[in-house]
């Protein structure tokens, strides 16, 4: 089995499931669930973010009881896997042995056309340790730099914000303005009531 490949495939069939289909989710979670598994076998968890709008949607999945420690972390930029998304848009592995990822950033970085490893467990001596950048977005995969995990709680927060955001775009761009125009809006008038641009956004849908 090409396990990075399969990895791969996984993260980009999972950030596409994100909002679709609650099954196509579990099954794509569960499959790269058992490919991690056979690579690094203390795996426990991940955290899988998408940023849309500039809004974060995050899927977090742990395996294990919340007092086990974590030891290690593997982040992969999704910009790495899919050209659709934000270039803050990342996976997060963990596991619980320090070091157990060192070989999966190793196959990953090679089956990703040599993109760079940094990270103080990183085998790659040549690596310039700034990482290349795209937009502005590092394009590199980094170890132990997510520790600890800032949540370990299952589930998946920040679609049904997203969806409100989304709606209330929709209804400014019907009023004239453009997409850069709506962020902007907003954003503006958010700030100024003091509060977050979700809660903004049900404001301007309930009218």
């Amino acid at each position: 089995m090409d396990l990075p490949g399969a990895v791969l495939a996984h993260v980009q069939d999972l950030t596409a499931s994100i909002g679709h289909d609650d099954r196509d989710l579990n099954d794509t979670l569960a499959a790269l669930t058992t490919a991690l598994l056979s690579t690094a076998t203390s795996y426990c968890g991940l955290q899988l973010t998408i940023v849309d709008s500039q809004w974060a949607v995050t899927l977090t999945a742990f395996t294990d009881s919340h007092d086990v420690p974590v030891g290690t972390s593997l982040r992969l930029p999704l910009g790495l896997v899919s050209t659709t998304v934000d270039g803050e848009s990342r996976v997060v592995f963990y596991a619980g042995i320090p070091g157990a990822f060192t070989d999966l950033a190793a196959d990953l970085s090679h089956a990703l056309g040599g993109v760079p490893v940094d990270g103080q467990s990183s085998t790659a001596d040549n690596a310039d340790p700034r990482g290349p950048h795209v937009d502005g977005h590092r394009r590199v995969i980094e170890l132990d730099t997510d520790l600890p995990p800032i949540s370990r709680v299952s589930g998946l927060t920040g679609l049904a914000e997203l969806t409100v955001l989304n709606r209330a775009m929709g209804m400014l761009i019907q009023q004239g303005h453009d997409i850069e125009e709506a962020h902007l809006v907003l954003r503006r008038e958010a700030a100024a009531a003091g509060v977050e641009s979700h809660i903004y956004a049900a404001r301007i849908l309930r009218g």
